[in-house]
């Protein structure tokens, strides 16, 4: 990879995790808004999944017109117009599949449900709706209205700037028919609008497209009386998946469903970060490559985020190369990885079996003599996890 062959100078090691070092070392940060974090819990071991694993799938995938869904889990509705790329963001965070592989996907022909529970940290349920979808003519129906919306979270609406250009689909008309039908029976639900296929335009068409199509939908939902309802649970991203924007925009979109955790999480990351000099630190889970929380230390940057996840890519396959099925809960060991950057280093410790931190530090403050404390506060930062983890019942 080029990231890899421009900042990497060569030196890759990956050890199993180590246990706290006997000595009673402390780190007493000199900022008394640092919470107190040394939590101890006994943490089980854990080993990062293989890539392309295929997630679970509910016994029925048909359309809700002739199947009812029994689950309680919380749901994201993936909505928008026909080839706008719902299905293409589905599988590509969630089942692995190249960017370049989904112009072979076959249009959504009925509502299809995936439980994302099987190989993931998250616990949820994703429906993708297909693009020809009559949300208002079904939702006539008695009892369809709740049946979509009564348990769901977020709608995610996705546009294809481009095509809804040409007016040759009605995009504002048919989210505007959504939201409306989704207050109703769910005040609390939020929109996300993914401008989507981003590769394709240059910043300024970026921004361009973000005032025209806020600015129509905008239009549209003052004109209806909907504006003030729903103005502070209605965001719009660009995204793209031929590149991370995507994964940062489902990970946004994700954290909604993790109230519970993350500010404990974030809170857990800033004193690691700033006990360690840490440029930034991110929980990612595993296998969709979606973090779940970062600190607060450092303003996000983007590139910082596409180098994590480059590693997690990478590290996957090693993993990928030289394991050989899935091992048993005995056999799992931690996965400790480091890379030497011509201005930094990179690091990846594994918390369990689906969640991994991935943080990076300058180069004036990678010594190897601090090693023995790094690794002490990951396990500090480890047991803490394990301990919120424990409270929310996750």
């Amino acid at each position: 990879k080029q990231w890899y062959q421009r900042r990497v100078r060569g030196h890759f090691s990956s050890s199993a995790a180590v246990s706290p070092p006997c000595c009673n070392m402390t780190i007493q940060p000199e900022n008394p808004g640092i919470p107190d974090w040394s939590i101890q819990v006994p943490s089980p071991t854990a080993s990062i999944p293989l890539p392309g694993s295929t997630l679970h799938t509910s016994n029925s995938s048909a359309s809700l017109l002739t199947t009812s869904s029994a689950s309680n889990k919380p749901k994201i509705l993936l909505m928008g117009q026909a080839k706008s790329g719902k299905t293409s963001i589905r599988h590509v965070v969630f089942h692995k599949m190249s960017a370049n592989e989904t112009q072979y996907l076959e249009s959504t022909k009925k509502i299809d449900k995936w439980d994302i529970s099987s190989k993931s940290f998250l616990d949820f349920e994703l429906w993708d709706f297909p693009g020809k979808f009559d949300i208002v003519t079904y939702c006539q129906m008695e009892g369809k209205v709740e049946q979509i919306f009564k348990k769901a979270q977020v709608v995610i609406f996705v546009v294809d700037p481009l095509d809804d250009r040409t007016g040759s689909n009605n995009t504002v008309e048919k989210l505007h028919q959504t939201i409306s039908l989704a207050n109703k029976v769910n005040p609390e639900l939020k929109f996300e609008v993914f401008i989507h296929k981003s590769d394709s335009l240059n910043d300024d068409q970026k921004q361009e497209s973000i005032r025209e199509v806020t600015h129509r939908i905008s239009r549209k939902l003052i004109n209806n009386g909907l504006q003030e309802k729903i103005n502070s649970s209605l965001s719009y991203k660009t995204t793209s998946i031929y590149d991370h924007s995507i994964f940062e925009a489902i990970s946004m979109v994700c954290q909604q469903l993790l109230v519970s955790v993350i500010q404990p999480f974030e809170s857990l990351l800033n004193a690691f970060v700033y006990s360690n000099k840490m440029e930034k630190a991110f929980i990612f889970d595993i296998h969709p490559k979606i973090f779940v929380a970062t600190d607060n230390c450092n303003p996000f940057e983007i590139h910082t985020y596409e180098l994590c996840c480059d590693m997690l890519d990478l590290i996957s396959d090693f993993v990928c190369i030289y394991q050989e099925g899935e091992l048993e809960d005995k056999d799992f060991i931690l996965t400790s990885s480091s890379i030497n950057l011509h201005d930094g280093k990179l690091f990846l410790k594994q918390v369990n079996r689906n969640l991994a931190l991935i943080c990076i530090q300058q180069g004036d403050d990678c010594d190897a003599s601090n090693h023995g404390i790094l690794e002490y506060n990951f396990q500090l930062l480890k047991n803490g996890i394990h301990s919120v983890l424990k409270v929310a019942n996750m």
